[in-house]
């Protein structure tokens, strides 16, 4: 695909300098300006006709919105659940936890507006996964077997993301694995979601278990 190359170099080369120069005091820019660039290249390469919906991975919407949903859930549900068993063990009264529960989502920089709540659980797994994972990714590893697509797909999603941590390492991976298994961009698009839910609920209501994740990590 011509098109795409020109606009990774432009991704790259022109609007990560020029986001970081321009625009660290505008955190909603600063924070989510990848989801809005990967919008506007996506329209200009379905405007253009250069991909199509179903090229990109918009089909098998039964068997992917299945999975998705099933996968999806574990994430979410898990937090509540974890919180639980650190109720019921006591562990939550030991030292590391102490205070935990009283942090406060302004003070860990995280807005209550309902925009900066809606954006990272909708907007950003769709557009994000369809950019990276159905029309990127896709793309580029296209050679290469399952095994070394999965790899090679979370160290690229990272890449593209500037943010080479865990989570969104094994993000990259699982959505991947999920695009060969279904077919469908669709199904990491909902497990992607299900990730930034349980983000959520973490932040604004299970704050302590952000004491369990940084233990663990």
């Amino acid at each position: 695909m011509n098109i795409l190359t020109p606009i990774l170099v432009i991704y790259f080369a022109v609007v990560f300098p020029t986001i970081h120069l321009v625009f660290p005091g505008n955190r909603f820019i600063y924070e989510y300006w990848p989801t809005l660039y990967f919008s506007l290249a996506l329209t200009i390469i379905i405007l253009s006709k250069q991909v199509s919906a179903q090229q990109l991975g918009l089909k098998d919407f039964r068997k992917s919105v299945t999975i998705g949903l099933l996968l999806g859930t574990l994430p979410a549900i898990s937090v509540p659940l974890l919180d639980s068993l650190l109720v019921s063990t006591g562990l939550s009264q030991s030292e590391l936890f102490t205070g935990a529960d009283m942090r406060s989502p302004d003070e860990m920089g995280f807005n209550r507006s309902l925009t900066s709540k809606l954006f990272p659980v909708i907007i950003v797994p769709f557009i994000n996964q369809l950019f990276l994972t159905g029309l990127v990714i896709k793309n580029l590893l296209k050679t290469q077997n399952t095994g070394q697509a999965i790899i090679s797909s979370g160290l690229l999603f990272c890449l593209f993301q500037f943010d080479f941590s865990l989570g969104n390492l094994f993000l990259g991976m699982v959505a991947t694995g999920l695009l060969r298994l279904s077919g469908s961009v669709l199904a990491p698009v909902l497990i992607h979601a299900g990730f930034a839910i349980a983000e959520y609920l973490i932040v604004f209501h299970y704050p302590r278990l952000i004491s369990a994740l940084v233990f663990i990590v």
